[in-house]
């Protein structure tokens, strides 16, 4: 594709609020939250209706390159090459886009008003943690979730077979220190409102750090496995859902 039909193409989806993509060989310079220079190559580059840019190398899902949304767009000619320019002035950022080849594009006016519905959360955890309290022990029984301390909320709460209260906090990954620290602080927290010498605390995730473990044994918590409903779900056919409890 020749510079000045895709400049007149971009120009357009630009006015149009479509979102474009393509694929070219260029050179870019960013200025704001570092000072970067990205030699020629080919990349794929996503400018969404919102004026968010995305640069792509042909490998890897992260952006190697990106503006927020908001940002005023800029496409002309510079020395007989497509030029992009970007300014977000909330951010105090700029990227610039020298384009030396243009190998495809396409433009289309996209809607969607759909917000995504996360499955696995931390919050369905704590639900089916509630639901089905043998995940945890059989003598577990569960007396409130989502408790409110003034750190934060408890995600499930409860009583041992000896009729202690039991605080668990859920992580849907791989469970870390900070998260045994705020566990701590929940029970802390309980023991001082309630007047309690023991309360106990529990770490339910998938997988535990060992410095995390480590830090549950000196501080007397314990660790449960436990995997976020529907998790890796792809791969582990056999993984039990919600309504196999």
């Amino acid at each position: 594709m020749q510079s000045d039909d895709f400049i007149q193409k971009a120009k357009k989806s630009l006015s149009s609020n479509e979102c474009m993509a393509f694929f070219c060989s260029c050179e870019i310079k960013y200025s704001g939250r570092a000072e970067a220079h990205l030699p020629t190559g080919d990349r794929i580059i996503i400018i969404k209706s919102d004026n968010t840019i995305l640069v792509h190398q042909p490998n890897g899902s992260v952006p190697v390159n990106y503006m927020k949304e908001g940002s005023s767009i800029e496409i002309d000619n510079k020395d007989n090459h497509a030029f992009i320019k970007s300014y977000n002035q909330k951010h105090k950022d700029s990227l610039q886009i020298e384009i030396y080849l243009i190998h495809n594009f396409i433009s289309q006016r996209l809607e969607d008003g759909q917000k995504i519905h996360l499955e696995g959360s931390e919050k369905d955890m704590s639900d089916m943690i509630y639901d089905n309290p043998s995940l945890i022990s059989k003598d577990f029984k569960p007396l409130a979730r989502e408790e409110h301390t003034k750190y934060g909320f408890i995600d499930v709460f409860g009583y041992n077979k000896k009729g202690e209260l039991v605080v668990i906090e859920c992580k849907r990954y791989t469970a870390g220190p900070d998260a045994v620290t705020q566990l701590r602080r929940y029970v802390e927290k309980i023991k001082s409102l309630r007047g309690l010498k023991t309360v106990h605390g529990i770490i339910a995730a998938p997988k535990i750090s060992p410095n995390a473990l480590k830090m549950l044994d000196d501080w007397g918590f314990k660790f449960v496995s436990v995997n976020p409903p529907k998790r890796l779900e792809t791969y582990k056919k056999s993984q039990m859902g919600l309504n196999d409890f």
